[in-house]
């Protein structure tokens, strides 16, 4: 249960009130996306649903709503829940109004028995300010989604949709990596050491799964105005079989973005690992890998990602 206020002190004795959100509090939730992300912002917050948790940041010496954030279950993966939506107002910046919220939303995922909570931190701020905050959180980094977003931050990015970084922080406290063999096909064999997190480096490998593969996870390309962005599936990776499935959609023209640990459960209980493919909708092909800015111990994936891209030109 998300508690009613919580009063925190800033460095200049000045308190903020952190509260559920309300109907009347749209607005100004709107008018703070839309002065940080332009006009043409294309996902205003219409309606509170009442599955989500939406916490506000409220300034008591003048009253104004100054911060905003929520959680969702994320869609196709059971006990996920991503943190979204977090935004605090230039002059309230660096006082922990930011943090303090995702402490808060964190809090109450784990009273609602999630898993794993993730989130999408931008790409387009050159100091990569919201991907290095995260991993105060115990957040780690597990791929790029390049292209996602159509319509934020246009002049910014000259029209090409927004990319972010995929992280997620496993609510038990560990990092869920777990001995689970992934499967890859021959072009991205290695690929997880040589590019993706430390926590995967030590693991020490039990045999496959067995049984039938779960169902791949497909998510649509979000249109925008003259764009469309980028479609990604999620293909179960612990069997034998998940190479072959992985380079059919390769050969589809899908590209590796990240890996989602313990992000699928079997029925028997425990977890199994996706890996996420990414593909470009036609009228991206002039996509501008120069545009996303990462954490540097994930700048090596973009690299590799932004010459797969050329090679396709």
């Amino acid at each position: 249960m998300l508690a009613s206020r919580v009063t925190l002190e800033d460095e200049n004795t000045h308190p903020y009130t952190l509260r559920p959100a309300q109907a009347a509090d749209i607005p100004h939730v709107n008018r703070m996306l839309w002065d940080e992300y332009g006009e043409s912002y294309p996902y205003p917050v219409r309606e509170l649903n009442p599955a989500y948790i939406y916490v506000v940041a409220v300034h008591d010496q003048t009253g104004e709503t100054v911060g905003f954030s929520r959680a969702a279950p994320y869609e196709g993966h059971a006990g996920v829940w991503e943190l979204g939506g977090l935004i605090v107002t230039r002059p309230h910046r660096k006082r922990d109004v930011a943090k303090r919220m995702t402490i808060l939303r964190m809090g109450a995922l784990r009273e609602r028995g999630a898993k794993i909570a993730m989130s999408e931190p931008v790409c387009y701020r050159i100091d990569c300010a919201s991907q290095l905050n995260l991993l105060g959180f115990g957040f780690v980094l597990l791929g790029i989604l390049p292209g996602k977003y159509p319509d934020i931050q246009r002049e910014v990015l000259h029209n090409q949709p927004e990319s972010v970084v995929m992280a997620a922080n496993w609510l038990s406290g560990e990092s869920e990596f777990g001995t689970r063999r992934i499967f890859l096909p021959h072009e991205y064999r290695g690929l997880p050491y040589t590019y993706l997190p430390r926590e995967i480096h030590s693991r020490h490998f039990q045999r496959p799964l067995e049984g039938d593969v779960p169902e791949a996870v497909h998510h649509q390309g979000r249109a925008g105005l003259g764009y469309v962005g980028s479609e990604f599936v999620d293909i179960p990776a612990n069997w034998q079989k998940s190479a072959a499935i992985l380079a059919d959609y390769i050969h589809q023209g899908y590209r590796f973005a990240c890996i989602l640990p313990s992000f699928g459960d079997l029925d028997g209980g425990g977890h199994f690992d996706y890996v996420r493919l990414y593909r470009f909708h036609d009228s991206m092909r002039e996509f501008d890998f120069r545009h996303i800015h990462v954490a540097p111990h994930i700048a090596p994936l973009k690299y590799l990602m932004a010459g797969e891209h050329a090679c396709r030109r």
